[in-house]
């Protein structure tokens, strides 16, 4: 299964001595020195060795006797990588640490390799997304239980994982987090919860600290019964209190059961269709009637917590169907190379004037509306009232709901975006569609809602940091929650 890139981060000796404590303890656990010998443990993407290294010194550890590290290497270390060159680089590195040759590494595709049981796997596989697989990747991969057409090279990984161990045998990798709560990754996690054998999810979000990944380490016992009850659902790494303040929430309404997040506007070709102030006063001084088309623009960046804080810019909103102007027109012949379909900007059916995908009813609408970005560091929510348009970093809700703008401004929002939202860069958060709609909506008693109302309201026109920590105390109320557990 040839791929464009090999998708290699190579993980520190740190995490990789970490992963193999803990999958080994208890196969070591009261073992002696002949029986240590007869483990076999695999890393089936071994990259520049650091996982066989930490094999070795573990096991010879365990082992105690004399010339254990080569011992350890020659008889219990296994592994596969489809890089000769890594290959080669961790039978170095290993030869060098044990003193002794290592006779059971393999150069091949460790998916497509025939392969025996083994006391335990880890490893940290290659992170390839599915767009650089190709189609016959793919179609060799469809002999897995957790294939999906959309789904990044790693979830295939963990299943090998759990596969390769013997009955009673273990695992240990490091995945992306993005297998928790991914749509591709449903068949996966279906997959493992029949199957029972994940025993422990760890969060390691400073794992490369070179690299923005947010990873997870996966461990697990082939044969044991530990049960996943959110099945296909995402799955969470929640602590004990956590989880029991969000079990109660389980049954408030959410957020999607009454409205549908939508994504502003996508252009294609921003330099033409966003304009200064300036430009705007020259179309329409060339023809007033154009001013219907000329909404002001905003992007992600521009919200704030209340308020939208509009810049000098405006879009033309040149829908599909639109009759174009000649004034509109002259501002965008210039550009018309750049705007071809297919040329300039991606292929369809739209004409070179008109924005590249359609406008949605809810990012061309007047009425009262609630903005709140694509990635989010910190809880922001903007009301508009004015018709400001949204570029595609924006959601759009469409409500002018002040308790609702209040939870989605709140500490309690933030805390819980952080535990269900997926990540981002620098601890932000990517609140998709799909995961704001199961936010759980409290339904406080008339007056507290009416209280929340109300500041809410005030806070759109002179926002205070004291109102500010009173709505999150009423909003912890509403939600029945100390505002101490809520860090």
């Amino acid at each position: 299964m040839a791929v464009a890139k090999l998708g290699v981060v190579y993980t520190p000796r740190d995490v990789a001595a970490q992963i193999v404590e803990r999958t080994l303890a208890p196969l070591v656990a009261g073992k002696a020195g002949d029986e240590i010998l007869a483990l076999r443990v695999c890393d089936f993407a071994i990259g520049e060795g650091a996982f066989l290294v930490e094999i070795v010194r573990y096991l010879a550890a365990a082992h105690g006797g004399r010339d254990a590290k080569r011992l350890v290497a020659q008889h219990c270390v296994c592994g596969a990588d489809i890089d000769p060159a890594a290959v080669a680089t961790a039978r170095a590195a290993v030869e060098a640490f044990a003193g002794g040759p290592v006779p059971h590494l393999r150069i091949g595709d460790s998916l497509a390799l025939e392969w025996d049981r083994f006391d335990a796997v880890v490893g940290n596989p290659p992170y390839i997304r599915q767009e650089k697989l190709s189609p016959a990747t793919k179609q060799a991969l469809r002999g897995y239980a957790s294939y999906d057409g959309v789904a990044d090279l790693y979830v295939y990984f963990l299943e090998l994982a759990h596969r390769l161990a013997r009955e009673g045998g273990r695992f240990g990798v490091i995945v992306p987090a993005k297998w928790l709560t991914a749509a591709y990754a449903r068949p996966l996690r279906a997959w493992l919860a029949r199957e029972r054998s994940v025993e422990a999810i760890v969060e390691a979000p400073g794992a490369f600290p070179d690299h923005d990944a947010f990873p997870c380490i996966v461990y697990g016992e082939r044969g044991a019964d530990h049960a996943r009850s959110e099945g296909a659902e995402p799955w969470h790494t929640d602590d004990h209190a956590d989880a029991q303040i969000l079990a109660r929430w389980a049954t408030l309404p959410t957020l999607g059961e009454a409205l549908v997040p939508s994504r502003g506007v996508v252009t294609g070709c921003n330099r033409a269709f966003v304009i200064a102030g300036a430009t705007r006063a020259r179309i329409l001084d060339d023809d007033p009637g154009c001013a219907p088309l000329i909404r002001p623009f905003v992007k992600g960046r521009d919200l704030r917590r209340w308020r939208a804080a509009h810049d000098d810019r405006f879009l033309l909103m040149c829908d599909r169907g639109i009759a174009l102007p000649p004034a509109i027109e002259r501002h965008l012949a210039p550009l018309r190379t750049d705007l071809e379909p297919g040329t300039g900007r991606k292929p369809g059916t739209y004409k070179w004037y008109e924005l590249q995908d359609p406008i949605g009813a809810l990012a061309k609408s007047t009425e009262a509306r609630l903005f709140y970005q694509d990635i989010q560091t910190a809880p922001a929510c903007a009301l508009d009232t004015t018709g400001l348009v949204p570029d595609t970093t924006v959601w759009i809700l469409g409500t002018g709901d002040r308790f609702l703008l209040a939870v989605l401004n709140s500490k309690l929002y933030g805390w819980y975006a952080r535990r269900r939202f997926p990540p981002a860069l620098n601890g932000a958060v990517r609140p998709k569609r799909e995961y704001v709609a199961k936010l759980p909506l409290a339904r406080p008693a008339a007056g507290l809602r009416a209280r929340i109302c109300e500041l809410a309201q005030l806070q759109l026109s002179s926002p205070t940091p004291a109102r500010d920590r009173e709505l999150d105390a009423l909003i912890c109320e509403a939600y029945g929650v100390s505002g101490n557990l809520i860090v």
